[in-house]
């Protein structure tokens, strides 16, 4: 079983210099998303899931073309829900995230202020992917010393459009390893980064296993442009 995950492409999140809460994606981010299809041209996926966010849905529109299979939105996938900054301007959120990443560490449980609590945003994106596995593609789990082995009837490839953060706490979730209220730090990534997780064999049953992380190199031709580092957020 393959579980190929990509962030989203760079976000226009002022665009006009003022911010939005669901941008779609900029120049850039277009140009991503193509490079990106371009990548995974040829290959073949079972399923295919988007956010319902936009720049994650303008990320998979391309992709979706190549492929030649439209992708189903889960509402799981949403990334961590923030407080409304429509209209901000780019000082105004800068210091928003500044004050937000300045807290106690406890107080990261919480989400940034005003936002989704990071335990909610655990729960949703965990309890969404056993759902999507098991309900969907008929995986199973069972518990040998305290472990969790997952059985696979049948070996598929999923594709996943969709955040740092929630990809973050995907990936986390599926390896096993404890929650952290920074988990997108953790296991950060560039915008249309490519990571792979897959299953191997243990005891009987499968484990899930980091096959490649934050793969970029189909972004190379992009990167002398003038506006590849432009962004405004720590989360997106």
């Amino acid at each position: 079983m393959e579980i190929v995950l990509i962030r989203h492409a760079q976000p226009d999140w002022e665009p006009g210099g003022r911010a939005v809460d669901d941008p779609g994606l900029t120049a850039l981010g277009h140009a991503q998303a193509e490079h990106t299809a371009e990548m995974l041209a040829g290959e073949h996926f079972d399923a295919f899931y988007t956010s319902p966010l936009l720049r994650a849905r303008e990320t998979a529109k391309p992709i979706a073309a190549t492929l030649g299979v439209e992708p189903e939105t889960r509402s799981w996938l949403h990334e961590l829900k923030l407080p409304s900054m429509e209209g901000f301007t780019s000082d105004q959120v800068q210091a928003f995230f500044r004050e937000a990443n300045a807290r106690e560490l406890e107080a990261w449980w919480d989400g940034m202020p005003g936002g989704e609590s990071f335990r909610h945003f655990y729960e949703r994106v965990s309890g969404g992917v056993e759902s999507l596995l098991q309900e969907d593609h008929a995986l199973g789990i069972h518990e040998v010393s305290g472990h969790r082995l997952w059985k696979v009837p049948e070996s598929k490839r999923i594709l996943i459009v969709a955040h740092e953060g929630t990809n973050a706490v995907l990936i986390s979730h599926l390896l096993g390893i404890e929650p952290v209220p920074f988990a997108w730090v953790r296991f950060s990534t560039a915008w249309a980064g490519v990571s792979v997780v897959h299953t191997l064999d243990v005891a009987g049953g499968r484990v899930w296993s980091v096959e490649s992380f934050n793969r970029t190199a189909h972004l190379a031709p992009l990167r002398a442009r003038d506006d590849w580092k432009r962004d405004g957020r720590t989360q997106s």
